[in-house]
């Protein structure tokens, strides 16, 4: 028998062993749940049938207090045939289960069950219309009539049920028992059997090759010491017999073959390392050089590609402030000549509106004095808008001084506003902080950029659902400005990135990847810190820490043309006919 057919044996042996272990454990723990389940299940229709038997004593203690009472007995009724109905479907419920774990068909006990619900609710009915009929009168007599009914009828069947339910149980627990000794006998049997075999067949296979391995290691040694008439016993017919038959056969050949073939292999080996060496030599001295070349290339590329990086970053911030800059500029000087027409004309009309005495009624009169408040409301809002876009395109200034964050971030939210409100609330909490030292348009520029943000991460048309909270708060000589969102979160992957020039996570053409980079330069620049904390569905939230403006003056001044504080225009929502209208006011605060 060969090595290989000696291990397969082994090995179908042992998988054999296993599988049937296997195999045993599993049926056993199998009988052991089924036989548990049905232990269960019969003990509990046990504590079932045990309280119909105390419900049918509380059932007639609630008629008869009912009844002195003098209120309506059907109620009780309804409510012990309810509670009745509850314990028997589920005993139907237990006998399917305690069934299906038997692999047995429950009709049988579901048939009992059923007639003596049957039979408990029927006297349930009789009881309860008997002593509605009397009444008061005679009740003692009546309650002790349907006692005896009741231990009559329904209670022999309950107990011959509860009885059948104990002489099974315990004929599970036994069973059970039994199945634990089975099993505990078997599982030191049959392990002690799979060993012995197991270790007999390893015997069998390992003591002849380890006799087989011991005497080719020993003609090797022999050989390697110069003993070529070294020959090992060839009479095996498995793979150890073939071995040792091509060991000797190399014996004998090497014994021939290696007196002649010495001297030239030596001088053959002693040729081939001198020219060994010297490539070897050249081709380390060509790697070197190559790999300098190679170095000092990728250097000069790494860098370039920098330096080009950086250009175009700058190359491209540079146009898009510049093209906004002008287009500001040129919007809010085309705004501003109608709307001072318009603000002429409407204030002119409100004046002739109240010179004129006849053609109109009071209420007429009153909806068209509100209705030209309220267009002089929204070209004021107009005005401001535009007051606020070309303080933003004005060519900044790199110089600093005390800047008050209320008023920067309330003109950031002015002109971010008309994103915000189709998609979230906003609150504001930017008063009682001490001014910062740093540049009002540009920390406007970092705010406005970060409040867009906000809203680009919620969905438009849930506004009640959703907030961007801007606030600030001093901490021990620095003030730190939040503005969180609950839209959609940044993934984790994209959080250590979104910083980088040109990374964006919008879409291809609805984003250029520079805002959070600009910002970071900004408040980099102001020797602050922005940092980002964002859970994906959650929300994000961004930290500006700036420090405070170092004087002992009251710091109120605002940089770059934030020196006046104006509230948050009002929105109008008109309904027509009827010329009503309602106010919304934008969340402010």
């Amino acid at each position: 028998m060969t090595v290989r057919t000696k291990v397969l044996l082994f090995a179908v042996t042992a998988i054999g062993l296993v599988m049937g272990m296997s195999a045993l454990v599993w049926l056993g723990a199998h009988q052991g749940r089924r036989t548990r389940d049905r232990a269960l299940a019969a003990q509990r229709q046990a504590e079932l049938l045990l309280g119909l038997r105390a419900n049918a004593t509380h059932y007639l203690h609630g008629l008869a207090d009912t009844a002195i009472a003098k209120q309506d007995t059907v109620v009780v009724r309804e409510e012990a045939l309810r509670h009745a109905d509850g314990d028997f479907v589920r005993l139907a419920q237990l006998a399917r289960d305690e069934a299906r774990a038997a692999e047995d068909s429950p009709d049988a006990e579901l048939e009992r069950f059923r007639l003596l619900a049957e039979g408990y609710r029927r006297w349930l009915r009789d009881t309860e219309a008997g002593l509605h009929a009397t009444g008061t009168e005679d009740l003692a007599w009546r309650l002790h009539a349907a006692l005896h009914v009741f231990a009559r009828e329904p209670e022999p069947e309950i107990l011959q049920a509860w009885e059948a339910e104990q002489q099974e149980t315990a004929e599970l627990l036994q069973e059970s028992t039994l199945a634990f000794d089975r099993a505990r006998w078997m599982g030191g049997l049959i392990p002690l059997a799979a060993l012995l075999l197991v270790g007999g067949l390893a015997l069998a296979i390992v003591v002849p090759l380890q006799r087989s391995f011991r005497a080719i290691v020993e003609g090797a040694e022999r050989i390697g010491h110069g003993d070529f008439d070294c020959l090992l016993p060839e009479g095996s017919r498995d793979e150890c017999g073939a071995l040792a038959r091509a060991f000797n056969c190399m014996a004998r050949e090497l014994r021939d073959t290696l007196a002649e073939r010495q001297q030239r292999v030596r001088l053959e080996a002693e040729a081939v390392g001198r020219e060994i060496r010297s490539d070897n030599a050249r081709l380390e001295q060509t790697v070197r050089e190559r790999t300098t070349e190679l170095e000092r290339a990728n250097a000069k590329l790494t860098e370039s590609l920098q330096q080009l990086q950086a250009t175009q970053s700058r190359l491209l911030f540079a146009d898009r402030l510049a093209s906004v800059g002008q287009l500001a500029a040129g919007v809010g000087h085309e705004i501003n000549n109608p709307l001072a027409f318009i603000i002429a004309n409407l204030q002119f009309v409100a004046g002739q509106l109240d010179k004129v005495d006849g053609g109109l009624s009071a209420r007429q009169r009153l909806e068209l004095q509100a209705a030209l408040a309220e267009a002089g409301e929204g070209a004021e809002r107009v005005r401001v808008i535009v007051k606020e876009l070309q303080n933003l395109a004005r060519p900044d200034s790199l110089d600093t001084g005390p800047v008050d964050l209320g008023a920067v971030a309330r003109s950031a939210v002015k002109m971010a506003m008309h994103l915000i409100r189709p998609r979230a609330g906003l609150v504001l909490e930017v008063d009682s902080v001490p001014a910062v030292l740093g540049n009002g348009g540009r920390l406007c520029q970092v705010l406005l950029n970060l409040l867009l943000n906000a809203a680009h991460a919620i969905e438009p048309g849930r506004v009640e659902w959703n907030t961007i909270r801007l606030s600030a708060r001093e901490e021990e000589g620095w003030v730190r400005v939040e503005v969180s969102d609950t839209g959609c979160g940044i993934a984790a992957e994209h959080l250590d990135r979104i910083f980088d020039p040109f990374f964006t996570t919008r879409p291809v053409g609805t984003g250029t990847g520079l805002g959070l980079a600009v910002c970071q330069g900004i408040i980099a620049a102001h020797g602050g810190e922005l940092s980002v904390d964002s859970e994906v569905s959650r929300g994000t939230t961004f930290r500006v820490r700036l420090r405070t403006f170092a004087q002992p003056s009251r710091a109120t001044v605002e940089a770059r043309g934030f020196a006046e504080r104006e509230p948050l225009p009002a929105r109008r929502d008109y309904e027509r006919p009827g010329l009503e209208s309602g106010v919304q006011s934008e969340q402010a605060s």
